[in-house]
């Protein structure tokens, strides 16, 4: 695939994750679905795209700093497949002992998650200039 159809792919899936989200107050049982082919659809987009266009576009005394911000992303596309499994939680139940685990939890690494994608989205422009 070329790289502006998996970047095609990235934003479909991102938009599918943002939207399945939001429905997630009505409770229906389809919403974690989509939740989960849109993380799906964004991972496809995000890690076949690799690194080395973005790599080559960085000067030479940012790309320490840049692998650093890509593996932060890839560490954020961990945790929204984390998000995704959680969501599919429908009762609360104890994992371990004083750990339990709530059908809400799911917030919680998404949030890490969009805190992330914003930093590395505002950060990465600036380290190509």
């Amino acid at each position: 695939m070329s790289q502006k159809s998996l970047g095609m792919l990235e934003v479909v899936g991102e938009s599918i994750v943002v939207v399945a989200a939001a429905l997630w107050v009505t409770h229906d049982k389809m919403v974690a679905y989509v939740f989960a082919a849109g993380t799906v659809l964004f991972a496809i987009g995000r890690l076949a795209q690799g690194w080395d266009a973005v790599l080559s576009e960085t000067p030479q005394q940012a790309r320490l700093n840049m692998r650093r911000l890509l593996r932060q992303r890839n560490i954020g596309m961990i945790l929204l497949m984390a998000a995704a499994a959680l969501m599919f939680v429908r009762h609360s139940f104890c994992l371990a002992q004083g750990v339990y685990i709530f059908p809400s939890s799911w917030i919680v690494p998404f949030t890490c998650f969009v805190v992330i994608e914003v930093y590395t989205a505002f950060r990465m422009p600036y380290l190509m200039k």
